[in-house]
């Protein structure tokens, strides 16, 4: 179900031409990966669901990211989303891109969702 909402979210992206939300892609990483970490302490009502978009937000600046620095995503590697988000994460690096480091152990959406 993730991947599924993933690709939603990259395709709705694909459609809108509007203007950039941040100086560029890694600046937009950084900022999405900071407001994942967080958020991901939070107790309160709507937590789950706070954590879900965080999670999705910051796979699609990952996945655009990739595509701009040449690398192949398959939305459907992110059927496990920490397992997605390590790889391609992985895979930046491996071109040589400066990742923001984490601050936190990223915690994925319950398994039931896939």
């Amino acid at each position: 179900m993730y991947a599924q909402l993933l690709e939603a979210v990259l395709v709705d992206e694909t459609e809108y031409e509007g203007p950039s939300r941040s100086a560029g892609p890694l600046a937009e990483l950084n900022r999405l990966r900071h407001v994942m970490e967080k958020h991901s302490g939070r107790t309160d009502p709507g937590w789950a669901l706070q954590a879900v978009a965080d999670q999705l937000a910051y796979d699609a600046a990952l996945v655009r990211l990739a595509r701009r620095r040449g690398i192949t995503t398959d939305s459907t590697t992110f059927v496990v989303p920490g397992r997605g988000r390590a790889q391609l994460e992985q895979e930046l690096i491996d071109k040589g891109v400066n990742l923001p480091a984490p601050e936190a152990p990223s915690s994925d959406p319950p398994d039931d969702t896939g």
